[in-house]
């Protein structure tokens, strides 16, 4: 793990980030570290947060990346109750690893078809640069890969992996039946 001012330094270092800083807050029973970010041009967070992860480890602490169109101070500090609030609002998406089977098959289908290393089962398709044509993609891997066809507009609807999966987990447990 390392400490904020080096992961806000490193934030800093994308072309797309005007300024950055992190803090922790507490989140779920746990210490959640984020990123803040004011972006010069547009940028998603899980996008800043493999970028980070790229270059300091996966293990580096960082959790989540905020995006603001301008930095939340109470003073001259971060005003980290802003920051609480947005994650809990879900406007900061905290990276969540697979839970089960078919999030790593789904992770891995989505891994593939986005060429992403860095993807946790709550970051949005669209947030990760998902479109029209890589959705076809996913969605006939997922057809060969678990045996059922999904419609895009259901797709879409979920938006991330987690949604996916609890699409397919009742159809899958159906046919095995």
């Amino acid at each position: 793990m390392v400490g904020l001012a080096e992961l806000a330094s490193t934030l800093r270092g994308n072309s797309a980030v005007r300024d950055a800083r992190a803090t922790t807050i507490r989140h779920d029973d746990r210490d959640a570290t984020i990123g803040v970010v004011e972006f010069s041009q547009y940028v998603s967070g899980p996008e800043l947060r493999g970028y980070v992860w790229d270059r300091l480890g996966a293990r580096c602490g960082l959790d989540g990346v905020l995006l603001v169109d301008a930095m939340p101070l109470a003073g001259d500090a971060l005003d980290t109750e802003y920051v609480r609030s947005a994650v809990i609002a879900g406007t900061c998406t905290l990276f969540e690893g697979p839970a089960d089977r078919t999030e790593e098959r789904l992770l891995s289908i989505w891994s593939g078809a986005m060429n992403l290393k860095w993807i946790g089962v709550h970051d949005d398709f669209l947030d990760l640069g998902g479109d029209s044509m890589v959705a076809v993609e996913i969605l006939s891997k997922i057809e060969d890969e678990f045996g059922e066809a999904l419609d895009v507009y259901d797709f879409m609807s979920t938006y991330n992996i987690r949604g996916v999966a609890s699409l397919l987990r009742p159809r899958v447990l159906q046919r095995q039946e």
